[in-house]
């Protein structure tokens, strides 16, 4: 079996037997990895502190063709965004982004795009500390990546222009409605939301994130943010109820 190489963030791992694991990568050349590791439960494992989630590491694996398992044969890191003493706040807000990024990527479907999002909001998360603004960013930008954030330049209803005016946003038909033809129904994002919104997707992460980012148009975009994650994922994430009482988000 020929021996890949791939730049990967670790997801998360978990029990394979007394003395192996699975690990789940992101990585940039292929997408959502899955691979066994071998003898990294053993106390002088060479490989068991490199393979911890969160980390971004330079791996080596087999993969046999057509294979849905590889076997990781070495593995270096390139860096730990928990450190050597993470808060709280990076520890469940680390998960939650590895928990969304895995849910949107595929096995042999690589997007350098997602993979470079998800470090560099890692990266901001580690230097800056974890902010709403910042897990916001995250979630409405892989919604954009993977065509799922509706667009909203003009009213599907009218055509009048609303990108930076109020305007709802009908989730389940990728439609945007002014304020005219919406009649009050869908999401309602005002002005004020509506132009957090296109500085997000103007910005790097690092500058969305230490923009002022609090009351009704920050709960505005949460809440679109929370409904296209569960439309289109058709279920919520785990770990996100745990990250709300972490951060006291409402």
């Amino acid at each position: 079996m020929p021996i890949h190489e791939a730049e990967a963030v670790i997801l998360r791992h978990y029990v394979l037997s007394e003395a192996d694991r699975i690990v789940v990568c992101l990585t940039r050349e292929t997408g959502l990895l899955r691979a066994a590791a071998r003898g990294v439960r053993k106390p002088k494992s060479r490989m068991g502190a490199c393979l911890q989630p969160l980390n971004h590491v330079r791996l080596r694996y087999f993969m046999k063709e057509g294979g849905e398992l590889g076997r990781v044969c070495g593995c270096e890191t390139v860096h730990s965004y928990l450190g050597k003493s993470p808060s709280l706040e990076q520890v469940y807000a680390f998960t939650y982004m590895a928990e969304l990024a895995q849910e949107f990527s595929q096995e042999n479907n690589p997007s350098p795009a997602a993979f470079r999002l998800l470090t560099a909001c890692l990266k901001t998360g580690e230097d800056a500390g974890v902010t709403s603004a910042l897990l916001r960013y995250f979630e409405l930008w892989l919604l954009r990546l993977n065509g799922l954030l509706p667009h909203y330049g003009s009213c599907s209803g009218c055509g009048k222009y609303v990108k930076e005016r109020s305007f709802y946003m009908w989730p389940e038909a990728g439609q945007v409605r002014c304020p005219d033809c919406a009649r009050g129904q869908g999401l309602y994002l005002s002005a004020e939301a509506a132009g957090l919104l296109r500085r997000m997707l103007e910005l790097p992460p690092e500058r969305f994130a230490a923009l002022p980012f609090a009351g009704r148009p920050a709960a505005e975009i949460g809440r679109m943010s929370e409904k296209l994650l569960d439309l289109h994922l058709e279920k919520k994430i785990q770990s996100r109820d745990a990250l709300r009482q972490v951060l006291r988000e409402t």
